[in-house]
C-alpha cells in the first residue's frame, strides 16, 4: 500500500490545523488537496488557528511543482492563518530554501521552518 500524499486534521482543543505532505503530489492529488483544504478551512476560523505542515517525507520540487505549491502557499495566505508553521529534517535544507523562497513569491509573511 502507497502512503497517502497528504493529511489534514483540525485539532479544535489546541487551535492547529495539521497538515502532512508526503512524498511529490500527482495532479489528482493536488486537485484532491485543494478540495479537503477548502472543506476543511470552511469549518474554522482561520485567524485563530495555527497551520502546521510536516513536511519530513516531502520529496524536492520540481519546477513545475513550484507553481502549485506558491498557489497553495496563496491560499494558505488569503485563508487568513495566525501562523504557519513548516516541520522539516535537518537533512532537508534544499526543501527549507525552497519553502522560504516559494512563501516570500506567494507574500507569506508569517512562517516559520522549524527543524525536527
Amino acid at each position: 500500500m502507497t502512503q497517502k500524499a497528504f493529511s489534514i486534521e483540525i485539532n479544535e482543543a489546541m487551535k492547529t490545523m495539521e497538515m502532512m505532505v508526503s512524498g511529490t503530489f500527482t495532479a489528482q492529488d493536488y486537485e484532491n488537496f485543494v478540495n479537503d483544504y477548502v472543506v476543511k478551512t470552511s469549518s474554522i476560523d482561520a485567524s485563530q488557528y495555527l497551520l502546521e505542515v510536516d513536511c519530513r517525507t516531502m520529496d524536492l520540487l520540481t519546477p513545475g511543482e513550484v507553481d502549485k505549491l506558491q498557489g497553495s502557499f496563496t491560499r494558505y495566505k488569503e485563508t487568513g492563518f495566525a501562523k504557519v508553521n513548516f516541520i522539516v529534517t535537518e537533512s532537508q535544507s534544499i526543501i527549507k530554501m525552497q519553502l522560504g523562497r516559494v512563501a516570500r513569491m506567494a507574500g507569506l509573511s508569517n512562517i516559520e521552518v522549524i527543524v525536527k
